[in-house]
């Protein structure tokens, strides 16, 4: 158990020790308190996690959409149960949920004596019966002979959050179990175009599309890596939610599946291709124009055509450097489109700093920092 818990990149805990983490834990159930007590979340947590959760917990910083961007209905042929549809167009970045979790739990559970089962039966106790009436709907991918149904929906619904734990030996794991209504409703595809946020300081997670999402269209994320190998992909899937995905991507004929494949283990071996950092590149007339902007347009055009946008980091970081480089250049027309792009991938919604900034410079290109002087250095 060690080795398995010490390998998983969602606990993040390569010295994880199963003995010291037994001994040290002392857990207790309790009900979380809101500022708004409106909402309603029964949690197991360690006490040592549970005395570090502000009290109460302040108001999710960024608040749901005024009107409702999706519904909850059966998903496309093909797949079981229910699923969470766009009812509007959505841009990229749009906010689509703000939610709070209704049961929340270590992702480890140290317990030797109780059943799991019976833990989550009673906190589902001190829920209201119409919030635990609506966690028992949602769906079981696990077997009776494995569990029973109370368990199964925790283990298939439960997002990975991470909560604030001290800076102790053999402290409780960072990595939490949550269940949420709305958003454990949404299922799974190797392209999804909706990724969520979790925040810890609020106690809130916040759904949002990773790109423009057509009104009645699947709201979908990703169960696990999209740039696992389509076999690895299928097997994880397999052994934690007991399906055989048949999303887009999988479902595609066999040459174009051959190259998605190829375009994925790319993507999964792209380190920049050897391109130069902006600052050298910026400064060293003797480059050429293309030394920086040539690959990273070649990262983005493979994150795009696989429909990756989900991996945000790395999509926003190469349409920096695109918007930053065209900025050098003081081509006004490409700094605007690249810069939109790097802005849109961004949530809109909210207090975002970085997408106001980039909003400023699309509105005024000569006020980014270093406009044309790369150009300049040339001339």
């Amino acid at each position: 158990m060690n080795a398995n818990i010490r390998s998983d990149p969602i606990l993040d805990s390569p010295y994880f020790d199963l003995a010291g983490h037994l001994r040290n834990r002392a857990y207790c159930m309790h009900n979380v308190g809101y500022a708004s007590g409106t909402d309603e979340t029964a949690a197991l947590l360690d006490i040592s996690v549970k005395d570090l959760l502000p009290a109460p917990i302040p108001p999710p910083r960024t608040a749901s959409p005024n009107s409702v961007r999706f519904a909850i209905q059966p998903s496309e042929e093909g797949k079981n149960g229910l699923g969470m549809f766009a009812k509007q167009n959505i841009p990229a970045g749009g906010l689509i949920v703000v939610e709070r979790p209704v049961v929340v739990t270590p992702y480890i559970l140290a317990f030797q004596d109780h059943p799991e089962s019976a833990l989550y039966a009673a906190l589902l106790r001190r829920l209201a019966p119409k919030t635990a009436s609506c966690f028992m709907a949602l769906a079981n991918c696990k077997p009776a002979t494995e569990c029973d149904e109370v368990e199964g929906i925790m283990r298939t619904n439960g997002i990975p959050i991470r909560l604030n734990v001290p800076t102790t030996p053999h402290s409780e794991l960072a990595t939490h179990r949550a269940v949420f209504l709305n958003t454990s409703r949404c299922n799974h595809s190797c392209s999804p175009n909706a990724a969520w946020h979790w925040d810890p300081t609020s106690f809130s997670l916040a759904l949002e599309a990773v790109r423009p999402i057509p009104a009645g269209h699947e709201i979908t994320v990703a169960y696990v890596s999209p740039t696992y190998s389509r076999a690895e992909r299928c097997a994880r899937l397999k052994e934690k939610y007991n399906f055989s995905c048949r999303c887009a991507t999988c479902s595609l004929p066999a040459p174009l599946l051959s190259k998605s494949e190829a375009t994925r283990a790319e993507l999964r071996a792209f380190s920049d291709g050897g391109a130069p950092s902006f600052e050298v590149w910026c400064l060293d007339a003797r480059m050429p124009d293309d030394a920086l902007i040539a690959i990273h347009k070649r990262a983005v055009a493979m994150i795009e055509s696989e429909g990756l946008q989900v991996l945000q980091r790395e999509y926003g970081r190469h349409l920096d450097a695109l918007a930053m480089g065209y900025g050098a250049l003081g081509d006004v027309e490409q700094f605007r489109e690249w810069a939109r792009k790097a802005r849109d991938c961004r949530p809109m919604d909210g207090d975002n700093a970085a997408a106001r900034v980039l909003q400023g410079w699309i509105t005024e290109p000569e006020t980014f920092p270093v406009w044309g002087l790369r150009k300049l250095l040339k001339d």
